[in-house]
C-alpha cells in the first residue's frame, strides 16, 4: 500500500511490513464494511460490525437509523482502531 501524506506508518519489527493508516482507511471501512476489518485481521471488529448490521436488517425499517449509525461510527473510528491494533501487536510506529 503506498502511504499518504498524512498517514501514519507502522512496521513489523519482525518481518519489515509496513502498513499505513490514514482517513481514507475510513473511507474503505464505510465501502466495505466488516470486510475491510476481517481484510486488516480485526476480527472481533468485524464480526461486532457484521452483528450489529445483522441486527439492524432485522429491525427494519426502523433498523435503518442504527444501521447507518453502526456503518458511520465505524468509518469514523477506524484509524483509531487500526492505529491501537498494530500498537498492541508491537508495530512500530515509523513516520506520523
Amino acid at each position: 500500500m503506498a502511504p499518504t501524506s498524512s498517514a501514519t506508518i507502522f512496521q513489523n519489527p519482525a518481518t519489515g511490513q509496513t502498513e499505513a493508516v490514514s482517513s481514507r482507511s475510513g473511507v474503505w471501512a464505510f465501502l466495505c464494511g466488516p470486510f475491510y476489518f476481517a481484510a486488516k485481521g480485526a476480527w472481533m471488529h468485524a464480526a461486532i460490525h457484521a452483528v450489529l448490521t445483522v441486527i439492524a436488517a432485522l429491525l427494519w425499517p426502523s433498523g435503518i437509523l442504527m444501521g447507518v449509525g453502526v456503518w458511520f461510527g465505524y468509518a469514523c473510528a477506524t484509524p483509531t482502531i487500526l492505529e491501537a491494533r498494530y500498537q498492541r501487536l508491537g508495530w512500530q510506529r515509523v513516520s506520523a
